[in-house]
């Protein structure tokens, strides 16, 4: 319904089941009352277009979905994280371009083998697996098997979530034979899997390597190395340990390839306020924050950079690089020296990820359409700094956690 300026809408609250609903009722125009379970537009004559509202009945069965339909094997819930993922183009797109350009380059150099007087069988040898262990929902499996000549593995655990996946590959005109669910092998020799068959290797291995809450997943680094050197990794999916070898082709690939951690300084009072007691006033004279405080977390997750009240006391500037395919490129700490442009007090450093599927593929967790939030590292201690200063920030990582210190270098001299 097309709103205009001064009408007024009815509109109808209600909660049952648990669940709250708002439902447009009518709408108040020039003193006329106009129902929304008829059309609203209206024919020449000025009579009204009978017709249903369907909006309103569709979301009152979505909000009935957890309790009249959850036995129904037509649907799965997913959680909003989920929903958000799926609603990212260009996350999608990025990763389609990315293992097209993989596997058409892995086929070229599979047909100038066999032309070469290899001899390979004829179904199996053309077949390139990919293995995709994403958390939760994942369309990726169903992105590389639409590829062609591809047998995709999805790692997605629950039942339902399959039987999904298994609609959408058949509407897509995909082969049952080119989809498998790895958790459906964990029976196989004591849950261990092996290479896909005797003879091939994996082509792509996809890892989920960012939460939605800004933090790098933890282990990450350690499963990358596992993939590269095809020693036995075990995982654990609500607490139902499962153990495979990853064993990567020659020419194969690991999703993504590297991780480019970039930061700014801030001055956020609203991040301070939310990570630590500030002072007695706020809580009435009682002196509770040396005791609190211990228990801080210094990371803040789930952050909206876009919307965070603060100053940017510095240019984005590149914090650390994990490299998910050469080992010797990574370190545990690193200095970088960062310039003030603005005098104030640093009181949080916010972070995000360039995610670089290849070298001239990536994505960005700061982008105003992707499904990731960001995080923040807050200063025990705000620093307060002039414009042109040179700060130094150590940065470590340990245990997929980022941490990050800093203080003013006053060695450096100023132009």
């Amino acid at each position: 319904f097309v709103l205009k300026p001064r009408d007024e809408l009815i509109v109808e609250v209600s909660c049952r089941d648990a669940y709250l609903r708002l439902c447009c009722v009518a709408v108040l125009r020039d003193g006329h009352k106009i129902y929304l379970d008829e059309r609203v537009d209206f024919q020449s004559s000025g009579q009204p277009i009978p017709n249903p509202n369907p909006e309103v009945e569709l979301c009152s069965a979505l909000a009935c979905l957890q309790t009249s339909q959850s036995d129904s094997e037509d649907f799965c819930m997913l959680e909003c994280s989920e929903m958000a993922l799926l609603n990212n183009q260009d996350y999608h797109q990025s990763f389609c371009i990315a293992l097209n350009k993989l596997i058409s380059g892995l086929k070229v150099k599979s047909q100038n083998l066999n032309t070469g007087g290899t001899a390979m069988s004829a179904v199996d040898s053309k077949l390139l697996y990919v293995l995709d262990v994403s958390e939760g929902f994942s369309l990726l499996s169903l992105i590389a098997a639409h590829q062609g000549q591809v047998k995709a593995y999805s790692s997605v655990e629950k039942t339902k979530q399959q039987n999904v996946l298994r609609r959408l590959a058949h509407s897509n005109n995909i082969s049952e034979q080119h989809l498998e669910f790895w958790l459906n092998h964990t029976e196989d020799e004591r849950g261990v899997l092996q290479r896909p068959s005797r003879e091939k290797l994996w082509s792509a291995i996809i890892l989920d390597c960012v939460e939605t809450c800004g933090l790098v997943r933890q282990k990450l680094m350690e499963k990358a190395s596992l993939a590269r050197s095809g020693q036995p990794l075990r995982v654990y999916f609500i607490f139902t340990p499962w153990s495979f070898w990853f064993l990567l082709e020659e020419g194969g690939h690991i999703f993504p390839e590297k991780i480019v951690v970039y930061g700014m300084l801030v001055e956020s009072d609203t991040l301070l306020l939310e990570s630590a007691v500030q002072g007695r006033e706020p809580t009435l004279g009682f002196n509770i924050a040396p005791f609190i405080n211990q228990f801080t977390v210094p990371v803040h997750v789930f952050l909206d950079f876009s919307t965070l009240e603060c100053r940017h006391l510095s240019e984005a500037l590149e914090l650390f690089v994990l490299d998910l395919m050469d080992a010797n490129a990574n370190y545990t700490e690193r200095e970088v020296m960062v310039e003030a442009i603005s005098g104030g007090r640093i009181t949080a450093i916010p972070f995000w990820y360039q995610i670089h599927l290849d070298q001239n593929i990536s994505v960005s967790t700061l982008s105003r359409n992707s499904h990731w939030k960001q995080a923040a590292v807050v200063l025990q201690e705000p620093l307060q700094v002039q414009a042109r200063d040179w700060i130094r920030l150590a940065v470590k990582l340990h245990k997929s956690t980022i941490s990050i210190s800093a203080h003013i270098d006053t060695s450096v001299q100023m132009d």
